[in-house]
């Protein structure tokens, strides 16, 4: 697999920074007892930590164009689209869409300024 671009200075600060309530992803948590916790997701770090849930539910049609949209990558977008159509089961396209913008996640720390 081949590995993203390096972001681009705006795409950067738009990575590590919040988005406000109407750009907001909303996803569930799945528990045994208390059934769905409906979980607001309102930066790309949570979205990542929330992938590596248990049992997240998050529509990934929802996520590609939250990422494309929101967060402005188009180049992101669409390898979670490839994502979608390639991998067989919701449990190895969640795997390959958090190891995707967990390199996102890591290109953008390193390339910010402190």
């Amino acid at each position: 697999m081949n590995r993203l671009n390096d972001p681009e200075k705006d795409l950067v600060s738009r990575i590590t920074c919040e988005v406000g309530f109407q750009d907001r992803l909303v996803g569930y948590r799945i528990r045994e007892r208390s059934g769905s916790l409906r979980t607001s997701l309102y930066s790309f770090r949570e979205v990542v930590d929330f992938l590596g849930d248990s049992f997240p539910q998050l529509p990934f049609e929802d996520l590609e164009t939250w990422v494309r949209c929101a967060i402005g990558d188009p180049e992101l977008a669409q390898r979670i689209s490839d994502a979608v159509r390639e991998e067989s089961t919701d449990y190895e396209r969640t795997c390959r869409i958090r190891s995707l913008m967990k390199e996102r996640l890591s290109q953008c720390e390193e390339t910010r300024p402190e």
